[in-house]
């Protein structure tokens, strides 16, 4: 949902007023996202909003002017002086879109306007002026027929015409329902949430409900199961079983006597994380409720909202990092379904968020004019920053610091998904692990060249159609690809492994750098013993202290290739990867390697396009030349029997 287009903010608090410098927010998308220090002011915006379509400056606070007013001690002839506090904001009614134009006689609110309201030093209960451009909007749509709707006196619009589109103006800022949501999310919030919930809730007609108790217990209920259903999910927690309990003595304390049960404790004894993450999705929930109304379905005297902005913020407050990451991707893709979402952040969960319903900013605090700014983040093809404002390219200073927190983030994000991706291997090889007695854990995605390998030493002849299944029948312990020397590794610094005290389990590292510094980093943990056994020719290789059979080997280091492999250095100077075991020539000749160079001497490195085809060639090699793997399966059969 997307219904504003564009705000201007003139002398609210942080935000001055001053000539050929106007506060404006551009390039408005369905969510926007502010990020800045925690007195750059970007709140006011999202409390603009809320004084603009709900006359509050704060959840429950109406404008004052000596504190909502904005303040410069060292003022100059730059500033415009005058006492008002200006909020312009650019609709963008998509409903009526090219209504006006189509049909000549209809008189529709137009599809793009503008509405401003000011407030006065003697304002009192958040009273104002509006002014708008829907006039003017209007005369544009109709083009050259335009006049039919003038006077033909004064030539201007008729005063029906003009009572008409006041009329429906009304009706559409009556229609938008603006939430804003304070960074404390306290009893005071909740309770104003649930008030705005239950509004919702008593607008639907029900047969009899309002003088019968039970029954309206029941239909409340029912209308919230699916929101009942999303807590669950939400929660998502096996010791937090979320069930709806309704208390009802009348109908005026319906939301102080609401409970929503998470397992045997009340919502409000749990703990801000919990109550902080049912807030969107009771706010979500509102949305879809009210856009559901039609005439036949909501009671006399009530109106539905059509459309709906959440000012949100810190969203992230009370989230640990993953489930921040889960809220930012859902504010992303789903809640944006039915609210146009303006949010303050600190968090790189949202600020590392990207797309094409998406506008960043950064908000900032000019010294020189004592005043916020703001500033659209866009990116270049290279994904450097760019800068649409002037006086904040220039500040060097300024720039590194509000700026480079967005490539820290980006490289934070990054290290995120690396970590989820092999959280989702381990957690899909953890079931396969479990089923089998004796399990060789290898870096690669295909695990094909070491079945491969075992059959030819072994002497038993294989095809590509038949390999998988001799191997299952010949074989005593079976091969998991486990996609990345960090998901091996992952698997081996687990802290209980006591659901798998019956197997029997190897992790098999190649010896390049990655290889070598997931293997060496295994001693950080105190079941992993410091030292190493055997040698390099034929496994060096380390015994887990706390399991009766699990290992820890680097894959054996052929004769011609030492100079390439030191495990004093694991951080560089490795260079020996699984396929390196097998024959120069016949990995030259197949085009499989590319000649590089390491202190004046050469190796070959596999190409990474070849990996996943090279197994295939390996049916016509004969057994000596898979001697290079011989140690490999000398240790499983040394360690598995």
């Amino acid at each position: 949902m997307q219904i504003i287009q564009k705000i201007e903010i003139k002398n609210f608090r942080s935000f001055g007023n001053r000539k050929q410098e106007k506060t404006e927010i551009n390039e408005i998308k369905k969510l926007n996202i502010f990020s800045g220090s925690n007195d750059s002011g970007k709140s006011n915006i999202l409390r603009a909003l809320n004084l603009f379509f709900n006359k509050k400056t704060n959840l429950n606070e109406f404008f004052v002017f000596e504190n909502d007013y904005f303040q410069r001690v060292n003022r100059d002839d730059d500033d415009i002086k005058e006492e008002l506090v200006t909020i312009k904001i650019w609709f963008n009614n998509t409903k009526n879109r090219n209504l006006n134009r189509q049909n000549r006689s209809e008189i529709k609110l137009p599809e793009s306007f503008w509405v401003s309201r000011k407030w006065k030093k003697s304002s009192e209960y958040s009273t104002y002026d509006q002014d708008d451009g829907v006039k003017l909007a209007f005369q544009k749509e109709k083009g050259d027929f335009q006049k039919d709707f003038f006077d033909q006196k004064t030539m201007q619009l008729r005063s029906n015409i003009k009572a008409s589109l006041s009329k429906q103006l009304t009706d559409y800022l009556d229609s938008v329902q603006y939430h804003y949501i304070p960074a404390i999310k306290d009893k005071e919030y909740f309770s104003h949430l649930y008030g705005e919930l239950q509004q919702t809730l008593l607008k639907e007609k029900k047969s009899n409900v309002e003088t019968n108790k039970s029954n309206f217990q029941k239909s409340i209920q029912d209308d919230t199961l699916i929101l009942m259903q999303e807590f669950e999910r939400v929660a998502n927690n096996n010791f937090l079983n979320v069930q709806p309990v309704f208390e009802l003595p009348n109908l005026i304390n319906l939301f102080r006597t609401l409970k929503v049960q998470t397992g045997l404790v009340n919502l409000l004894f749990r703990g801000d994380g919990i109550q902080a993450k049912l807030i969107p999705e009771i706010l979500n929930f509102i949305s879809t409720k009210e856009s559901s109304f039609t005439v036949k379905n909501i009671k006399s005297g009530e109106k539905a909202k059509k459309y709906f902005i959440w000012g949100y913020e810190e969203p992230e407050n009370s989230f640990e990092y993953k489930n921040a990451q889960l809220l930012a991707d859902r504010f992303k893709d789903t809640f944006t379904e039915n609210a146009q979402i303006f949010l303050s952040t600190h968090s790189f969960n949202f600020l590392s968020l990207n797309g094409d319903n998406i506008s960043k900013y950064r908000v900032w605090k000019d010294d020189s004019i004592e005043s916020s700014r703001i500033t659209k983040i866009t990116y270049n093809k290279n994904g450097e920053v760019n800068f649409d404002t002037k006086d904040f390219r220039n500040d060097f200073y300024r720039l590194n610091e509000e700026l480079g927190v967005f490539s820290l983030n980006n490289k934070l994000e990054e290290i995120f998904i690396e970590t989820e991706k092999y959280k989702r291997i381990l957690e899909n090889k953890f079931k396969t692990i479990k089923k089998s007695e004796n399990c060789l854990l290898v870096e690669d995605t295909y695990d094909q060249i070491y079945k491969i390998a075992w059959l030819k030493i072994n002497n038993i002849n294989c095809s590509e159609a038949n390999y998988e299944s001799l191997f299952e029948e010949k074989a005593n312990f079976r091969v998991m690809g486990m996609e990345g020397a960090g998901s091996v590794s992952g698997f081996l610094r687990a802290k209980n492994v006591s659901i798998f005290k019956d197997n029997n389990i190897v992790g098999l590292f190649d010896f390049d750098k990655e290889g070598t510094e997931n293997y060496s980093n295994l001693k950080k943990e105190k079941f992993w013993t410091a030292e190493n056994s055997g040698d390099k020719n034929s496994c060096i290789f380390k015994k887990r202290t706390d399991h009766k059979s699990c290992y820890a080997m680097l894959i054996p280091v052929p004769a011609n290739l030492t100079y390439l492999a030191d495990i004093k250095h694991p951080n560089f100077s490795n260079f020996i990867e699984i396929e390196n075991l097998l024959p120069e020539n016949f990995l030259t000749e197949n085009d499989l390697v590319e000649e590089m160079e390491i202190l004046e001497r050469k190796y070959y490195k596999i190409k990474d396009d070849k990996k996943k085809s090279l197994w295939k060639l390996l049916f016509n090699l004969e057994s000596k030349h898979f001697s290079n793997f011989i140690p490999i399966f000398e240790k499983l059969e040394e360690w598995f029997g």
